[in-house]
């Protein structure tokens, strides 16, 4: 169905029939370069709940209505199986739709916010803000809490969800040819694939089993508690993604921390303890008590050991202070390289390092820092680790 608007100067096609769909797919294997980007729902659900599916190429915007659609076999190929370069701006949630959806994610991706932040632009630049910067245009923002999954949808939506797609091959263009012309076309392609691997890995199950490490004061139990915490964790991942609901549904962070505290200090676990734990909702204690005492006494249960080593344990003083020469050393790099620091270096990555450092006493170049940053960092970052500018 065509629509009779256009958004600046644009046809936009209302695509509801899956022939027409098919047709365009095919069409598409031959383009360089497609604008690609999703409105979904997430409020209630673990999974989100796409509404529309939004694609640009060099003449048409198309807004393709996924409610209407149940045939994805040719646009899974043409993920899959084309050359074609799938430009989204910010794209982590975009691939976690695509993975969990279709369970085929594009085979090249190029993230706008992330070339932006290898420029120097801005770190989590906004689409319209690099739209407004690099192209001179103000795209209105007036749609965000829109109900996607809701028809008809009205003519303002429609409008806002073709210019999400509008302006991203000629940023494409520009942030590709700047990319080029200061060398970093490699790293950054680096990363596109970096977020293509973490969209996979999130939904293998036995990285499930490592969740445990993301609760800050997980550090402060015993291995008992930890690994109690691990395999609630564990359980809580399956409960959500078997009901649908948002993990905070099923029981908050809080809660699993200070339930595996108590049940850490008990050498034989029971329901009498389960209904002890006061500083834990009542009303999950109530409905899941006998389901989690089964869980933590199964002992086929064969989950991975603990590992207090990815624990988020505060560094000591000798650490810290290697971390703030960490992060000066990331800052005046990233100066001259003229990019935002956080792409260089993120604490989270930099704090890893120090762990591996202090567990080992070597330095050690592994996940995010092993690539491309290891050449830019490692003459710097191996100095503070032997204390050559300890004192400095």
């Amino acid at each position: 169905m065509n629509l009779t608007i256009n958004t600046d100067g644009m046809p936009i096609h209302y695509i509801d029939d899956e022939l027409s769909f098919n047709s365009l797919c095919k069409q598409w294997m031959s383009c360089d370069a497609l604008a690609i980007d999703t409105e979904f729902v997430r409020t209630n659900t673990f999974y989100a709940k796409i509404g529309l599916l939004q694609i640009a190429d060099l003449e048409n915007c198309y807004l393709i209505d996924p409610l209407e659609i149940g045939d994805w076999n040719a646009f899974s190929n043409l993920l899959a199986n084309s050359s074609c370069t799938f430009v989204i701006h910010s794209c982590s949630e975009d691939l976690n739709l695509l993975q969990t959806f279709l369970g085929v994610l594009p085979a090249k991706t190029f993230d706008t916010q992330l070339a932006a932040a290898f420029l120097g632009l801005g770190f989590s630049v906004s689409y319209q803000s690099l739209v407004a910067e690099l192209i001179g245009i103000d795209v209105a923002k007036d749609e965000t809490r829109s109900d996607w999954t809701k028809r008809p949808l009205t003519e303002s939506q429609l409008h806002y969800a073709a210019t999400d797609v509008r302006y991203l091959l000629e940023l494409h263009s520009l942030l590709h040819n700047q990319l080029d012309q200061k060398g970093m076309l490699q790293w950054f392609f680096s990363e596109c694939e970096q977020q293509t691997k973490v969209a996979i890995e999130s939904e293998i199950e036995k990285n499930w089993e490592a969740y445990y490490a993301n609760f800050g004061n997980a550090w402060r139990l015993n291995d008992w508690g930890v690994e109690i915490l691990q395999k609630l964790c564990y359980w809580r991942e399956q409960k959500a993604r078997a009901r649908n609901k948002p993990r905070s549904w099923i029981v908050k962070d809080n809660d699993l921390l200070n339930l595996a505290e108590i049940l850490s200090k008990s050498n034989e676990l029971s329901l009498e303890l389960f209904k002890s734990a006061e500083e834990v909702d009542s009303r999950f204690l109530s409905r899941y008590s006998g389901e989690l005492l089964g869980v933590l006494t199964d002992a086929k249960e064969d989950l991975q050991p603990i590992n207090r080593e990815l624990l988020n344990k505060p560094l000591g003083s000798q650490f810290r202070k290697k971390l703030k020469h960490c992060q000066k050393v990331v800052n005046l790099k990233a100066e001259g390289l003229e990019m935002a620091p956080e792409i260089l270096g993120r604490k989270k990555q930099l704090l890893e390092f120090l762990r591996n450092f202090q567990a080992t006493g070597q330095v050690q170049w592994s996940g995010e820092l092993a690539g491309w940053r290891r050449g830019i960092l490692e003459s710097e970052f191996t100095a503070i680790m032997s204390d050559e500018k300890q004192n400095e």
